[in-house]
């Protein structure tokens, strides 16, 4: 019995000493292997612990296949999530990116018609400031037209009114001259000098203070026939040219009147197409300023939204870039821990054989 047991203890002691030996040639290997790192030291003492657990290589094969099984599982499910997360930052990113490019055109299309449009309106308040001062003119030389008609006829009509009145007198005073004439022409005597006073102040009347023949007559001394004839034909012939004069008024005032319509009637024919372009201008104005404020309006919200685009833009693209980031140094962790494993699997799959 005794040597039973102590066969058995003998094997024990024998299948002990053969996997500490084992375990001591893969620790060694592993310790020697290039990808050396925290990972694999971790990995050599899971490793020797599960070697020293267990009796059976094959048993510790099998969990390292397991763990880089599970590794390489855990690195497809990462692909997926990764492909699904980068394809929804890249449609994020390219409608942004879209939306920007658009906004960022629209206002440069903006700026562009809101100068066009300011420089329109520059000219179009210049148009209108040049069309009222032309307007102004032509209404005062319309006035002044008007006034300078009425005026001319008035002064016709005072001549006119005050011939009338200069007839009557001569006629009065060539009649009495006349008279006085015949009564003393077959005495050819001086007419009596109490009628010269009377005869000059009628002048006065008739002609004027100033008139020649007013002027005359005061100076003359000697009142006979043959000078008071020759006064009377000189009042006649005054006389006949203020009939004249009177007799033309009427032709005159209508010619005058003629000049006036016409003239008056080019003024109003100018100043209506002016008024027309008048109005133009201020109907153009007032559309260039309304489209001037919806276009400034619609290139202020455009200022304040592409900002916030481009902004939420850089978001995406920085989020891309640390999702990438973040893949790509998992994924190379995880390709350097299967590396490993696999190495290890290889230095522990041989001592199967042993």
């Amino acid at each position: 019995m005794k040597q039973v047991i102590f066969l058995v203890m003998l094997i024990t002691l024998s299948l002990q000493t053969s996997l500490q030996s084992k375990v001591d040639v893969v620790m060694a290997q592993m310790d020697k292997m290039a990808l050396k790192n925290e990972f694999s030291k971790q990995l050599a003492g899971l490793i020797e612990l599960k070697m020293l657990q267990s009796s059976y290589v094959e048993e510790v094969l099998k969990e390292i296949k397991g763990i880089r099984d599970q590794l390489l599982s855990d690195q497809t499910v990462e692909d997926q999530e990764f492909a699904q997360k980068i394809g929804q930052l890249n449609v994020e990113i390219e409608i942004l990116e879209i939306q920007t490019e658009k906004l960022a055109k629209e206002l440069q299309r903006l700026n562009q018609q809101i100068a066009d449009l300011n420089e329109d309106i520059s000219k179009l308040i210049g148009t209108q400031q040049s069309q009222e001062k032309q307007l102004s003119t032509l209404n005062s030389k319309e006035e002044d037209i008007r006034n300078q008609y009425k005026l001319e006829v008035e002064n016709i009509s005072q001549r006119t009114t005050k011939n009338i009145k200069s007839i009557d007198g001569l006629n009065e005073m060539i009649a009495k001259l006349q008279q006085a004439v015949f009564a003393e022409q077959s005495k050819t005597t001086v007419l009596s000098q109490q009628h010269t006073k009377q005869y000059i102040d009628q002048l006065a009347n008739s002609l004027g203070p100033n008139h020649p023949i007013t002027a005359l007559v005061s100076v003359t001394t000697k009142f006979d026939v043959p000078t008071v004839t020759r006064i009377i034909q000189l009042l006649e012939n005054i006389r006949n040219q203020r009939i004249e004069e009177n007799a033309g008024a009427n032709e005159y005032v209508a010619k005058v009147t003629q000049s006036y319509e016409v003239t008056l009637k080019e003024v109003t024919e100018v100043r209506e197409r002016l008024s027309a372009d008048y109005s133009r201008t201020l109907v153009t104005l007032k559309r260039r300023n309304e489209e001037n404020a919806l276009s400034t309006k619609s290139r202020n919200q455009i200022q304040k939204d592409l900002p916030i685009a481009l902004d939420l833009l850089q978001q995406y693209r920085n989020e891309r870039e640390i999702v990438q980031s973040n893949y790509n140094l998992r994924s190379a962790k995880r390709e350097n821990e299967v590396r490993i494993i696999t190495q290890a699997y290889t230095i522990v799959a041989q001592q199967v054989k042993v």
